[in-house]
C-alpha cells in the first residue's frame, strides 16, 4: 500500500499521538510505502527533515508542511497547509490510504473542501473529554497550561468543529472502549465504519527490568506537566508519602512549566532534594528512565489509553492510576496495579505508601502487569489490526 500519514505531532516526540504515529510509520514502512506529512519543531534531535528520515533508516518519506513553536496554534497553520498543498499532490501520488489522528483534526481543511479520499482516522481523545478533565481538575487559571486554557475557553467553538469533523470521517479507529463511547455522543449519521484497536507497546524496547535494590524508592510520573494530568493531586499526595517515608523520591518526566510545578511541590512542604524534573525525554531514553523507577503513578483527570502507563507496565513497574477514561481497561485493580478516584490525594498517598514499603508487593504486581501487557497490548497486534483495516478500506470493503 501507499499510505499518507498526516502527523502534526511527530518528531521530536512529546505526546501519545506522536508516539503512536512514530510506531505506526516505523512498522508499516517494513511492508508499505509511507509518506508522513508533518511539522518541524525545535528541540534537539529530529528537528530537521533529514534527521527524521535518518531515524527511519530512509524507509519513510518525510514532507514538511510547516513549523511549530507552540503546542496549540501550530495545528491550525498545519491544517491550512494540508488543505492548500495536499490536494494536487494527492491526485498525482494516488495514495491508497490517508491516515489522520483526532483531536488534531489534521485533514479538517480537506473535509471543508469536500475532498474525497480513502481516509482512516484514529480517535485518541475528544475535546469534550479534555474539557471535562480540565474542569474537574478545579485548577486556577494560573496553573493551566496554554493549551489547556485554549481548550477551556475555546471549547464552544472547538466542539462545533469537532462535531463537523467526526461526522465527516468515514472510517474510525478508537484506542479504547471509553473513547468510542465519547465519540458516539458526537456522531449523528450512523454510517461510519468503526473499530476498536487498542494502543500497543513495543515490549522488546520496553523490557521487564529487575527491581532496584537500593533503599530509596523512586516514584515516577510521565506525561506533559498539565493540570489535566492531576499534578496538583500528585504533589499533595506525595507530600504525605514523603513525610511518612523520607526515602521516597518523585521523578516527573515530561515537558511543561517545571518552575510552576516545582513551586507547588515546595509549597506542600516537599524538599527540593525529593524531586527531579527531567523535562522532555526521547522515546529511546524512556526504558532506561523507567528502569530507575520503582513505582509509576498517573493521577489524571481523564485519559483514553495512555501509552506511558502501558510502557511502565511493560517494564514490570506497579502502577497507581486514576479510575477514569480508558485506564480501567488497562489496570485490573489489585492485580496489575491500583485504581484510585481522581483528586483523592488521601487514597493516592495510601496506595503509594503501601507500595513504597513492600518490595515483594511491587515485584508481584509489576510481574503481573508485564504479563498483562504482553497478552493484551502488543504493538505487533495493534499494527497488524490497523494494517488490515487499511487494506479493507483500500480495497473498498469499508467506505
Amino acid at each position: 500500500m501507499k499510505i499518507a500519514m498526516l502527523a502534526p505531532e511527530f518528531l521530536p516526540n512529546w505526546g501519545g499521538a506522536g508516539t503512536y504515529s512514530i510506531l505506526l510509520a516505523r512498522e508499516l514502512s517494513k511492508d508499505d510505502e509511507i509518506h508522513v506529512f508533518t511539522t518541524l519543531r525545535d528541540g534537539g534531535h529530529h528537528s530537521h527533515k533529514k534527521e527524521i528520515e535518518e531515524y527511519f533508516k530512509g524507509r519513510v518519506n518525510v514532507h514538511v508542511l510547516s513549523t511549530a513553536k507552540d503546542r496549540f496554534f501550530y495545528n491550525a497553520i498545519y491544517q491550512l497547509n494540508v488543505a492548500r498543498k495536499l490536494p494536487p499532490l494527492l491526485k498525482i501520488e494516488k495514495f491508497d490510504i490517508i491516515h489522520s489522528n483526532h483531536a488534531h483534526m489534521p485533514d479538517l481543511g480537506l473535509k471543508l473542501r469536500q475532498f474525497q479520499e480513502n481516509s482512516v482516522t484514529t480517535v485518541h481523545t475528544t475535546f469534550s473529554s479534555q474539557y471535562t478533565g480540565i474542569v474537574d481538575s478545579k485548577s486556577s487559571i494560573s496553573t493551566l497550561d496554554g493549551s489547556e486554557r485554549m481548550v477551556k475557553f475555546g471549547y464552544p467553538f472547538l466542539r462545533i468543529m469537532e462535531n463537523f469533523y467526526l461526522n465527516k470521517c468515514t472510517n474510525l479507529i478508537y484506542v479504547s472502549d471509553f473513547i468510542q463511547k465519547e465519540a458516539q455522543k458526537i456522531l449523528k449519521q450512523g454510517n461510519q465504519k468503526q473499530q476498536i484497536i487498542r494502543n500497543g507497546v513495543d515490549t522488546e524496547h520496553f523490557k521487564h527490568s529487575q527491581p532496584n535494590d537500593h533503599d530509596r524508592v523512586d516514584i515516577m510520573f510521565c506525561g506533559r506537566l498539565l493540570a489535566l494530568k492531576g499534578l496538583g493531586t500528585l504533589m499533595e499526595a506525595f507530600a504525605k508519602v514523603h513525610k511518612e517515608n523520607p526515602n521516597t523520591h518523585l521523578t516527573l518526566v515530561g515537558g511543561g512549566d517545571i518552575e510552576l510545578w516545582k513551586g507547588i511541590a515546595l509549597g506542600h512542604g516537599l524538599p527540593e532534594s525529593a524531586l527531579n524534573f527531567t523535562g522532555q525525554v526521547s522515546y529511546e531514553q524512556m526504558p532506561s528512565i523507567m528502569a530507575k523507577s520503582d513505582i509509576f503513578v498517573l493521577p489524571s483527570m481523564n485519559e483514553s489509553m495512555p501509552l506511558a502507563l502501558l510502557e511502565a507496565m511493560a517494564c514490570g513497574r506497579p502502577c497507581v492510576a486514576s479510575n477514569v477514561g480508558g485506564i480501567p481497561e488497562i489496570i485490573n485493580n489489585g492485580e496489575t496495579g491500583y485504581l484510585v478516584k481522581p483528586r483523592d490525594s488521601n487514597t493516592l498517598a495510601e496506595k503509594l505508601g503501601i507500595l513504597s514499603k513492600d518490595s515483594e508487593l511491587r515485584r508481584n504486581l509489576g510481574s503481573k502487569a508485564r504479563q498483562h501487557v504482553e497478552k493484551e497490548f502488543s504493538m505487533k497486534d495493534m499494527v497488524k489490526e490497523t494494517r488490515e483495516m487499511f487494506l479493507s478500506v483500500a480495497n473498498g470493503e469499508i467506505t
